[in-house]
């Protein structure tokens, strides 16, 4: 605790590459979240030696050696999400296996499970008195990989995509993209929140959505799910996926961070695409061709980074919630870039680096017609609307 309030801490995404010592990429960041009171984040891929290749096909990570997943308990995370569009690649047993995995070593996992009631299931934890529950969907995930009533997978907050030709009469031209939210999944989204307001005094909704690949851009369904989780009792949500900063929201006094970035993310792209190459050549072939339309093209002023993603997914944040009194009295940031070891490193707001950090971040912000605004406290940066 600080000052009396018990303190949050959430980051993005964890999707390592090195068995041997995982360890090391939380050089600058472990102590920082040891000494927080509960400490969050996102799985990106299954963990396991149990599985064999999903039948969607190859458009996921590779199998990651367990060996990795000593990262989480040794930088202190007490929970962890597993909605995400990659942790079903390897089918339900690998699924199955990395959560035990995890919950052998005292993690709590959130997001996933045998069934869909497994998969919707709370984390509670308490803290000084103070009740903190955290529920987790996932919104861009391959058909098959969503839990069911009699099947292992993720929790769902799916989504309708529609394209609307901008000039019908020319054929070719770029579609209106416009997407929506599932009605039933958002209903049971909002269900789950109201469920717990009884039980627990704030609630954090974990949202794997977004756009990849894509600076600033926040898809339509985005809005329209936070603003519902808003209105049925969350507290803050919070998002990841697109693997870069996003826009800040501040809707009825509570936050909404569309993307806090990638956090601990080490691997090896040469190694994924020759893998990829034998099990789907085409595929393959055809998922360079996007990405470096999206990449050179859509965004002009980026360029790849270290492990294989936008220039802007160099930068990251790692979020602070304050609680005191049951209540979430502040959200604030520490800015983070990615070093050249693929190491999150925590920045002064005083450090240019840092300054870029919130630069950025105010630009997807507003970009995105955000009201979010930040205010240098100290070491932290703290949200506030406009």
């Amino acid at each position: 605790m600080e000052n009396g309030n018990v303190i949050v801490t959430a980051v993005g995404d964890y999707n390592l590459d090195e068995p041997d010592n995982p360890e090391a990429i939380f050089e600058y960041t472990a102590d920082m979240l040891r000494r927080a009171d509960i400490a969050f984040c996102q799985l990106e891929c299954p963990y396991s030696d149990k599985g064999s290749m999903n039948s969607n096909g190859p458009r996921g990570a590779i199998q990651r050696d367990v060996g990795n997943l000593k990262g989480i308990p040794f930088a202190g995370f007490d929970v962890v999400s597993m909605a995400g569009n990659h942790i079903m690649d390897w089918g339900q047993d690998a699924l199955l296996d990395c959560r035990e995995r995890l919950r052998s070593e005292g993690i709590t996992v959130i997001g996933a499970g045998a069934n869909i009631e497994e998969a919707r299931k709370p984390a509670i934890l308490e803290r000084d008195g103070n009740r903190i529950a955290f529920l987790s969907y996932c919104s861009v995930a391959p058909k098959g990989y969503y839990a069911s009533p009699g099947k292992a997978g993720i929790a769902p907050m799916r989504v309708i995509t529609h394209y609307e030709p901008f000039e019908d009469d020319q054929p070719g031209t770029p579609c209106e993209t416009m997407t929506f939210p599932v009605p039933r999944d958002l209903e049971a989204l909002t269900g789950d929140i109201r469920s717990l307001r009884s039980k627990a005094d704030v609630v954090v909704v974990s949202q794997h959505w977004g756009i990849h690949g894509l600076p600033y851009k926040i898809a339509d369904y985005q809005p329209i799910v936070a603003h519902a989780a808003i209105d049925a009792g969350a507290d803050i949500v919070v998002g990841h996926h697109p693997h870069m900063l996003k826009g800040v929201e501040v809707f009825k006094g509570k936050v909404i961070l569309y993307s806090i970035g990638a956090f601990a993310y080490s691997r090896r792209p040469s190694t994924r695409a020759d893998y990829l190459k034998q099990h789907d050549p085409d595929w393959e072939t055809a998922r360079q061709r996007v990405w470096k339309e999206v990449v050179q093209g859509l965004a002009p002023s980026g360029k790849p980074g270290d492990y294989g993603f936008h220039g802007h997914s160099k930068r990251s944040m790692i979020i602070n919630m304050r609680i005191k009194n049951k209540e979430l009295r502040r959200v604030s940031f520490i800015p983070v870039m990615i070093n050249e070891k693929n190491q999150p490193q925590p920045l002064s707001p005083s450090d240019p680096k840092g300054q870029d950090v919130i630069r950025d971040l105010a630009t997807a912000t507003d970009k995105a017609n955000m009201n979010g605004r930040f205010a240098v406290d100290g070491e932290e940066v703290v949200i506030s609307p406009s």
